[in-house]
């Protein structure tokens, strides 16, 4: 399994940087069937009968008294298959729907049946010289962390979800709050993927290996491509790497205990219009181990 993963990141690194996401190849295609095998955790939302399409429904959820709402889109399917679970967190200042219209998580879950879950922040968060909606920043910080845990608690609990098969990724804002949840929340996720945001997480220690992909841009002049790179080597030495394989502007870590891909393309800060789908196919290379039953 390992040697295939190996045989995933590598054929990533060609199309992550490129001019859009090509095809998989047979290599990919290998390594994306044996992630396939991989058999599911189902949670305890698993039942008879079948669940309708959900596009864009708002829901919210009391945490620590504070209520809080996100967006869920999901396929039709029978209501005892366990699906995968993508957690998409916005930039700051923006919001659950914009997030989800531009990155189009939601239809892309539909289609490929997986669940695609928005959740908004919260709207006191200080950061370049003003207030706005966004996610924290910092491990001392546990009010967002404690939210996503709550929500995924509740969505396992509502939905046939596949524990192993848990992954976040965001935007910006929402890109530094994803990676800071690969280290909170490695419990949960199997996999993250920050995209235009992410830093050098200092004392933060994950529960567990996690297999990480990191998305930025040379010209991004909002969130320096030195912070990314910060980032990319924290993960590096966290994950226990070896020597990184170049190709194409991204590079891959060899002999990690979780995969860590960083993709610097040419873009500016935003979105890369084939992330989505990218990020995608390296969280569906990557289901985790099941985490503990409580």
């Amino acid at each position: 399994m390992r040697r295939v993963r190996r045989s995933l990141a590598l054929a990533l690194l060609v199309a992550a940087c490129g001019r859009g996401l090509p095809e998989p190849g047979p290599e990919e295609r290998a390594a994306l069937a044996a992630a396939d095998a991989v058999a599911p955790d189902p949670s305890a939302g698993c039942r008879w009968g079948t669940r309708a399409p959900v596009r864009g429904e708002r829901r919210t959820l009391v945490v620590a008294g504070e209520e809080r709402s996100y967006l869920v889109d999901a396929p039709a399917a029978p209501a005892d298959r366990p699906l995968p679970l993508v957690l998409s967190f916005h930039g700051f200042r923006g919001s659950a729907s914009g997030h989800r219209w531009w990155t189009r998580w939601g239809a892309l879950a539909r289609w490929e049946g997986f669940i695609a879950v928005h959740p908004e922040g919260h709207d006191d968060v200080r950061l370049l010289g003003t207030t706005g909606r966004g996610w924290d920043l910092s491990p001392d910080e546990t009010r967002d962390a404690d939210f996503v845990r709550a929500l995924l608690d509740a969505l396992e609990r509502e939905r046939c979800v596949d524990r192993r098969r848990e992954f976040a990724t965001g935007m910006s804002n929402g890109g530094f709050f994803t990676s800071l949840l690969g280290c909170m929340l490695a419990d949960r996720l199997a996999a993250v993927a920050p995209v235009a945001g992410a830093m050098d997480l200092r004392a933060c220690a994950p529960a567990r290996p996690v297999a990480v992909l990191v998305i930025h841009g040379r010209k991004d002049r909002i969130v320096r491509p030195e912070l990314a790179r910060s980032a990319r080597d924290w993960w590096a030495r966290t994950e226990r790497c070896g020597a990184a394989v170049e190709r194409e502007g991204c590079q891959r870590f060899e002999d990690c205990m979780a995969d860590v891909v960083y993709c610097e393309g040419p873009q500016a800060h935003r979105w890369p219009g084939d992330a989505t789908r990218r990020i995608w196919r390296f969280f569906r290379a990557h289901p985790g181990r099941p985490p503990v039953r409580r």
